[in-house]
């Protein structure tokens, strides 16, 4: 627990930071996909949305290192260790994903540039997630050194981004076609149900840690009601998206801003579901 207090802001950030380049994934799915080059080139301007949770998410990481000196440290380590690949990994995204953004406001049409720079930028997105995710399999950590481990965080991803997706079409005021809705929930629902399955046998493997400290289990006993917690906040989390995401009352400007608020929540919900669960993660230590 005392582990878990301290890292504070490290568990902001492996929530909040995946699940913003998962939504710029999925967002950047949509924005090639789409037919209207109009729909299209407004959508790209809220590329924002994602880039900036993902942004926010490093920030808070970055008091980690102490004092802006040890940033020296995370540079020199690249390649041998997995905190500087992860913070490598964050700033190629941003940079990346930042550029393809800024790039949006002076294309009129979408081109090959376009199109060549989503795709960069997503899998600049994807292997962030993945350093990240590879991080925090510590062998000197035992409770940590599991397969299980990176998994949890890639579910938590996926059981955020697509919502974080749908967001940034609300923002923009464009009506997501259901199919992309559909895949978006499909994604989530998955994500939080294979989280779940995860999460349990990760308790369960827990009773079999016993070290001269203390077995493993006994460190999160509050585990159950955390995978509980996740589940009922990504459940409804998902509704209230699908439910702003689908309904077509919102033509009044008081009423897309109340739409806009309604996604807002959406995302907060499911983000503190998987705020417990890293909570949890870090009491394992």
């Amino acid at each position: 627990m005392d582990m878990a207090l301290s890292e504070i802001t490290l568990v902001v950030f492996t929530t909040i930071a995946p699940a913003g380049a998962l939504g710029y994934a999925f967002l950047s799915a949509a924005i090639m996909l789409m037919r209207d080059n109009d729909r299209a080139k407004k959508l790209s301007s809220y590329l924002i949305v994602p880039l900036l949770l993902a942004l926010v998410g490093l920030i808070a990481s970055a008091t980690h290192l102490g004092t802006p000196a040890n940033a020296l440290y995370v540079l020199a380590g690249i390649g041998r260790s997995p905190l500087s690949n992860e913070v490598v990994a964050a700033a190629l995204f941003l940079a990346l994903g930042g550029a393809v953004w800024i790039l949006s406001f002076g294309h009129r049409k979408r081109d090959a540039l376009s199109a060549f720079g989503l795709v960069a930028a997503s899998c600049a997105a994807l292997v962030f997630v993945a350093f990240v995710s590879l991080a925090y399999a510590v062998e000197t950590i035992p409770t940590w050194d599991m397969p299980i481990v990176p998994l949890t965080l890639w579910m938590n991803a996926l059981a955020s981004g697509p919502l974080v997706a749908l967001l940034s079409f609300l923002c923009a005021d464009i009506m997501p076609s259901r199919r992309f809705v559909l895949a978006c929930a499909t994604c989530s629902v998955v994500g939080a149900l294979v989280n779940v399955l995860l999460l349990i046998f990760e308790y369960r493997a827990l009773s079999g840690i016993v070290t001269t400290v203390a077995v493993g289990a006994d460190l999160v006993p509050f585990m159950p009601a955390a995978i509980a917690v996740f589940f009922l906040c990504s459940l409804a989390g998902m509704l209230l998206c699908l439910m702003v995401a689908l309904r077509r009352g919102f033509a009044t400007l008081a009423g897309r801003r109340r739409r806009i608020a309604y996604g807002i929540c959406a995302v907060a919900i499911v983000l503190a579901g998987c705020f417990v669960v890293r909570f949890s993660f870090y009491a394992m230590y």
